[in-house]
């Protein structure tokens, strides 16, 4: 097929032979941490070199000379939060702004006019399509000033103990990075590739024919085909319910590592996160960089395995198998129904059956009676800290099984724990956007007047409970909750329809100090201009957000 570049092909012909002429444009120190504005040079596009602008952080009085290398998205600049983060973990960081041309920014990258689609506000076409070539695109350009970048921190250092970080765009480049360049190891967050099937499910059956443009972008720009080639361990950081990153696939992008560097490989999931990364995967990622970029000796278990089977009582359940050669300190089994939207799809927490063994237990997975079928995903974390996952366990159900449960109407109360809540804006509050390093963000139990529980995050909360048949509305349902609030305040719901994008917002006044039922008809909750819901009768997300503290408890259909 014409024009297709593989990526031994793309980045074997890259010319990093050039100097980068380094420069230092400013200079600070802020709580012991030295920031350094940095403009070097990149690759020559023909009009002439890339000036790549990043900011490199260490520690004011002793520097470290492991590096991490991270990359942004494509639609954000330096993250000073972030850089911070890694420094005080020990490590020295440097934070490039790929994204050239950007409003109110003091320093940015510079593209020359042959290659200005490197730029985000103009790449039009050559992000998402490859209409000629790999490298007539945007992530050729920005995986070259990746390049240079380490070029410059292996000269800074004096050495190539260097780890690189991306995160969502970011992430993608650093897959390609990590083949045209060897890494101490590589941290994607919220990046597997598969851009290319964009909005198609994993598990529904599409016969869409793919066109040679779509083979040369697969070809050249996908991360699944750059993870046969890499040169270092990968950390692929997953999170559920993110519209942009589909997580479903990104364990078939583990797979297709190659066998030098797929043991010391590793993936995470971050369930009820809603697009970032949280506490348990942000302390993998330390525990993974100190194995392999400081060189400390770091367990790091065999993914665990999950099989869903029928007990011998007619139960459907998930045997979670884990690594024996650990000790396990905790383990849990989350478990879904038929959403194939994984933006969309609502985990619960399931109840163990029993321990088999030290290194195998057994769930119930008490499915809707409706079901036709289940995913399954395990967790269990290890005495020495770190947190590893399974597959994504699917199975197609049918018949009738013991533990099934019928259509409920109360989508959560405090007797669940925080089950069926997670957090609404976690963007506000997550180091750069991205990472928790604790859990005081997440939803959590609260104790409020009379004893009684509810739940609470500072991030606000959110429910995909909606669209989950067990707890769906029949028309003409009202949406009930109680509210405690500690001080008078307001309260808003936001309804997103997820089809549409509509979003419907609904603020109500909660006295405080006493816990208050509120009862709202679908017409309440209004667009921006004012047009109503007409019904809850449709695939919606809920979030309750507070300035001030609540808790949230019997959320039901009336």
């Amino acid at each position: 097929m014409p024009n297709i570049k593989t990526p031994l092909m793309l980045w074997n012909e890259f010319d990093d032979s050039l100097d980068v002429t380094a420069i230092t444009l400013k200079e600070r120190v802020i709580d012991g941490i030295r920031y350094e504005d940095v403009s070097l040079l990149g690759r020559e596009t023909g009009e002439g070199r890339v000036k790549i602008f990043g900011v490199f952080a260490s520690d004011e009085k002793a520097p470290a000379s492991e590096t991490v290398l991270i990359l942004p998205d494509s639609l954000e600049g330096i993250d000073y939060d972030l850089l911070k983060m890694f420094v005080s973990r020990g490590y020295s960081a440097f934070m490039v702004d790929y994204r050239g041309e950007w409003e109110d920014s003091e320093f940015t990258t510079l593209y020359p006019l042959n290659v200005a689609y490197a730029n985000t506000l103009k790449c039009g076409r050559h992000k998402d399509f490859v209409d000629e070539t790999a490298d007539k695109t945007s992530w050729y350009e920005w995986v070259g000033v990746g390049i240079y970048a380490r070029k410059y921190l292996v000269e800074r250092t004096g050495g190539e103990n260097i780890a690189v970080v991306g995160i969502r765009d970011g992430g993608e480049i650093a897959w390609k990075l990590g083949v045209a360049k060897k890494f101490s190891c590589i941290i994607t967050a919220c990046a597997a590739g598969w851009k290319a099937y964009a909005g198609v499910s994993k598990f529904k059956p599409d016969d869409t024919e793919l066109d040679e443009e779509r083979y040369r972008f697969i070809a050249g720009i996908d991360s699944q085909a750059y993870a046969p080639y890499v040169k270092s361990p990968v950390m692929i950081l997953c999170s559920t319910n993110d519209p942009r990153f589909d997580y479903d696939r990104a364990f078939d992008t583990l797979s297709r590592i190659n066998t030098e560097f797929a043991d010391d490989s590793v993936i995470t999931y971050s369930v009820r996160c809603d697009s970032s990364i949280g506490e348990k995967s942000s302390a993998d990622m330390f525990m993974f960089l100190d194995k392999h970029l400081r060189h400390r000796q770091v367990f790091i278990p065999k993914p665990a395995e999950v099989n869903v089977t029928v007990d011998d009582e007619d139960n459907l359940v998930a045997i979670a198998s884990f690594d024996e050669q650990g000790n396990v300190e905790e383990a849990g089994m989350f478990m879904a129904e038929d959403c194939i939207d994984s933006s969309m799809r609502e985990w619960s927490m399931c109840k163990l059956k029993r321990k088999i063994s030290s290194s195998e237990y057994e769930y119930y997975l008490n499915v809707y009676e409706k079901a036709s079928s289940v995913y399954a995903l395990c967790f269990v974390k290890y005495t020495n800290g770190f947190t590893i996952w399974s597959k994504i366990a699917v199975k197609k159900i049918s018949g009738a099984f013991r533990n099934m449960c019928g259509k409920c109407r109360v989508m959560y109360t405090s007797k669940n724990g925080i089950d069926g809540f997670s957090i609404a804006d976690p963007a506000s509050r997550a180091i750069g956007g991205t990472f928790f390093t604790d859990g005081v963000m997440f939803p959590q139990l609260v104790t409020k007047e009379k004893g009684i529980k509810g739940a609470y995050s500072v991030c606000g909360l959110t429910t995909y409970r909606i669209n989950n048949p067990k707890y769906s509305p029949e028309s003409g349902n009202f949406l009930k909750l109680d509210m405690f609030c500690d001080e008078t305040a307001e309260v808003t719901l936001t309804l997103e329809d997820v089809t549409d994008g509509e979003v419907y917002k609904c603020g109500q006044i909660v006295l405080g100090g006493v816990w208050q039922s509120i009862i709202l008809e679908s017409k309440l909750f209004k667009t921006v201009n004012g047009a109503p819901l007409s019904d809850y009768v449709r695939t919606l997300r809920l979030c309750i957000t507070c300035e001030g503290k609540y808790a949230v408890n019997n959320l039901m259909w009336l």
